[in-house]
Order: C-alpha cells, then sequence, then structure tokens
C-alpha cells in the first residue's frame, strides 16, 4: 500500500505558489506571473459555392508571448528599471526568461522559457495616503517564442 503523502504527489495538481524565476541568469522573485499563454494568430478565408458561402479557420503564425510579473518594492530594487530604461538605445538587451513550477522539495516539474525577452512596460506602485499595503511594481515582458518543457 502506497503512503499517503505518495498518492497525494502522484495524483493531485501541483500548487502555484512555488516558483522560481531567471531573468538573465539573474534570479528574481516574483509576487505573481501571468501571460504564460501560447497563442497561433488565425485568419478566416471564405469561399463562395454553389451551395453558398464556406467559411474556413486556418491557423497563422505563433503569437509573441507577453508576460506581467508583479513583485513588491524594494530599498535599492532598480534593477528592473535599470533593465528598461537600457531600451531606450539601438542595441537594448535582451534575455532568457524561464520560470520553473517547483515541487515540494523544490524541485523543478515544469519551466517555460521565453527567449529573447524584453521588457516593454514598467509600472510603479500606486500610491494611497490612507492605506498601509505593500508597494508593488510590475513589469510587462515580450519575448520571441515561448517553449514549454
Amino acid at each position: 500500500m502506497a503512503d499517503k503523502q505518495d498518492d497525494i504527489n502522484k495524483n493531485y495538481p501541483l500548487s502555484v505558489f512555488r516558483y522560481t524565476a531567471t531573468i538573465g541568469g539573474d534570479d528574481f522573485f516574483f509576487s505573481e506571473i501571468s501571460g504564460l499563454n501560447i497563442e497561433y494568430e488565425t485568419t478566416e478565408y471564405k469561399e463562395a459555392t454553389t451551395e453558398g458561402v464556406k467559411t474556413y479557420q486556418l491557423i497563422g503564425q505563433k503569437s509573441a508571448p507577453v508576460l506581467t510579473l508583479k513583485r513588491g518594492l524594494f530599498k535599492d530594487g532598480l534593477e528592473l528599471y535599470t533593465w528598461l530604461n537600457s531600451t531606450d538605445t539601438s542595441d537594448f538587451e535582451k534575455k532568457d526568461l524561464v520560470i520553473s513550477l517547483l515541487d515540494n522539495e523544490n524541485n523543478k516539474i515544469m519551466t517555460w522559457t521565453v527567449a529573447n525577452a524584453f521588457m516593454t512596460k514598467y509600472e510603479g506602485p500606486s500610491l494611497d495616503a490612507t492605506s498601509n499595503d505593500v508597494a508593488f511594481q510590475s513589469i510587462d515582458v515580450k519575448g520571441d517564442y515561448l517553449t514549454v518543457s
């Protein structure tokens, strides 16, 4: 008979709260990551036939992935802003973004890699004098393609 924990590890879905994010070889900690999507553009083709108009859906090229990453704002935490500022030049730096989902023993279970990613948006925190919430910053990152392993 299998141990209950073994049954849970095999038969239960993974939790989403344990993951790592690496940008260009540097580890970053984000509270939320969204946009791990692979999408294809589609084209509609219409053809006139003797039975009427027939419509066909055709698949096109893969869309470039766009991810949103959110994290708390820390003192001396300007590395993301510095990366965004580097896009002002014609030779801005693209970096691979690697996100790995971990199990309870911190083993990588699934990895998403965005190749040649660059930052397209930086959003600072919403400031409110009546709140004591954590100050969050978020970035949007776009890449050439997304692979899953």
